[in-house]
């Protein structure tokens, strides 16, 4: 299973309305980075298509926090310290090293992963696949529904595209027991 968070989370809704939904994030290497957000069954105040603009906003914030913290903190050291103080820091690291080639390379290394790392998951966030889902018994469809919203570039306007479970786990690469979260979840 490539879930990597699972949670319940709360938005205001229409007029301020307290509302809820589930969302579960996929993510796996080699696959896109997917979102599934789903109505929740017994909650008031406002479903997920409705506020669908709101939900992906805040999510996809929560989703770019989560891939500048290691970048922030490298920032934060080089703009609060002194330029000698980092030289100062470096040639220490140096002098303990047996073998300041060594040292230097595996630093040159370590700075180059991570900036893969960073422009790959930029990369993810770039290509996020938005799921909306409904269970058995919620919203329009009676056997339940899924869909993914796209948005314009422009005006940020929704635009759903319905199809079934297997026609979303062929087009993002995940088994459909990732998409497919249980009623008693969605019912808390």
């Amino acid at each position: 299973m490539a879930v990597k968070q699972e949670f319940i989370y709360s938005f205001s809704g229409v007029s301020g309305a307290p509302s809820r939904c589930h969302i579960r994030i996929l993510e796996d290497e080699n696959r896109p980075l997917v979102v599934v957000c789903s109505q929740m069954s017994a909650t008031a105040g406002t479903c997920v298509t409705i506020a669908v603009e709101t939900i992906t906003h805040d999510i996809r914030q929560f989703l770019e926090r989560d891939n500048v913290t290691l970048m922030s903190a490298i920032q934060n050291y080089i703009t609060k310290s002194r330029f000698t103080k980092i030289l100062d820091d470096l040639v220490a690291q140096l002098k303990q090293s047996k073998n300041m080639t060594i040292f230097a390379l595996e630093s040159l290394k370590l700075a180059l992963e991570y900036h893969e790392r960073f422009n790959e998951r930029s990369g993810k966030l770039n290509g996020l696949v938005w799921v909306e889902h409904y269970a058995e018994g919620l919203g329009l469809a009676p056997y339940g529904s899924y869909a993914i919203v796209s948005f314009d570039k422009d005006s940020w306007t929704p635009y759903w595209n319905y199809l079934s479970l297997e026609n979303l786990a062929e087009l993002t690469g995940y088994p459909t027991s990732d998409f497919e979260v249980p009623h008693s979840t969605l019912q808390s």
